[in-house]
């Protein structure tokens, strides 16, 4: 019934909503309505806000949000905006930052430098970029016999 709704709807759930009005100003709101559930704002809604999308692998998420939300709360705290995580029943599978220009620019190459971290710092054994032994084995001089530790094989 018009009025009602429901606190915690199912997720993925569609619900129907009416809206009245001018063709014109109807079309108008269908388009606020969209950014909103794509974008997060829109510039009717939310003057002077712009948003950024980033491509964001699963594996990486977690380099953004860090230990309980501890680097995504550093983020939206040191750069006055929001960033929105995808889940699976975001419209939206990127992850949007959302603030004024300015913040929004600076998160997203705080964002970008974690990222290139995360890719850079690879973790683990056999990675292509362990340290080389440049010298090689080394001949045995008597003088280090003393102080050689010698393993039966």
């Amino acid at each position: 019934s018009p009025g009602t709704y429901q606190k915690n709807p199912a997720a993925g759930k569609k619900y129907k909503v009416t809206l009245a009005g001018p063709n014109k100003s109807v079309e108008q709101a269908k388009e606020v309505i969209n950014n909103i559930i794509m974008y997060y704002h829109d510039p009717i809604t939310h003057p002077d806000q712009v948003h950024e999308e980033l491509d964001v692998a699963g594996w990486q998420l977690s380099f953004i949000i860090g230990s309980k939300g501890s680097e995504l709360r550093h983020i939206q705290n040191n750069y006055k905006v929001r960033m929105y995580i995808p889940r699976e029943t975001s419209v939206n599978k990127k992850v949007v930052i959302v603030g004024d220009q300015y913040g929004v620019e600076r998160a997203k190459a705080y964002v970008d430098k974690l990222l290139w971290n995360a890719e850079d710092v690879g973790r683990g054994r056999g990675r292509q970029d362990q340290a080389e032994d440049v010298w090689g084995e080394e001949e045995e001089e008597e003088w280090m016999k003393d102080y050689m530790y010698r393993r039966n094989k």
